[in-house]
């Protein structure tokens, strides 16, 4: 599996949950596609529409992303925006397993976000564990998704992997 996308947006370290997605939206609004459109309102603006100017975009991250609340609507509305792949330093661990849930591809990639910026076009090659930078003819190494969670993107989430599979067994 590879995605080739565009870099959205490059956030900081420690990019919690509440930036993501505000929590006085969780209880008011059950629509993903209306939920997205708050999608880091109160840290930019325009992230939504931007998203949806762009085939594939790719979010870049330092450490820690989607840290606080175990906010499951937080990776949803970032699928929603249309985000193709997470690329962080590190993520929380809730947000981690909850992006594969749904389907989501995340990668953590040492120091990528002090190298890649806003605007680079950038692959994704998911078997061979790298990123490849078309604006700087570089490729960075990331530890290969295992092929289970691979599948479950390849199904897209846990719910349809389970289908897929005749369900949960023992």
């Amino acid at each position: 599996m590879n995605i080739k996308g565009k870099v959205v947006r490059v956030f900081p370290g420690d990019t919690n949950t509440d930036e993501i997605i505000s929590g006085k939206y969780k209880y008011d609004e059950l629509d993903l596609n209306k939920l997205a459109k708050h999608t880091f309102e109160s840290v930019d603006s325009h992230f939504y529409e931007d998203c949806h100017d762009l085939k594939n975009p790719i979010l870049i991250a330092g450490a820690n992303f989607g840290c606080g609340s175990s906010r499951e609507q937080a990776p949803q509305v970032l699928k929603a925006c249309g985000i193709s792949c997470i690329i962080a330093e590190s993520f929380a661990r809730i947000f981690y397993r909850n992006g594969f849930n749904i389907g989501l591809p995340l990668v953590e990639c040492e120091d990528i976000s002090k190298d890649v910026t806003q605007g680079e076009w950038l692959e994704v090659d998911f078997d061979a564990g790298m990123i490849r930078s078309e604006h700087r003819n570089k490729e960075y190494r990331f530890k290969p998704i295992p092929q289970f969670m691979q599948e479950l993107l390849e199904r897209g989430g846990l719910m349809p992997y389970l289908d897929a599979c005749g369900g949960y067994t023992d």
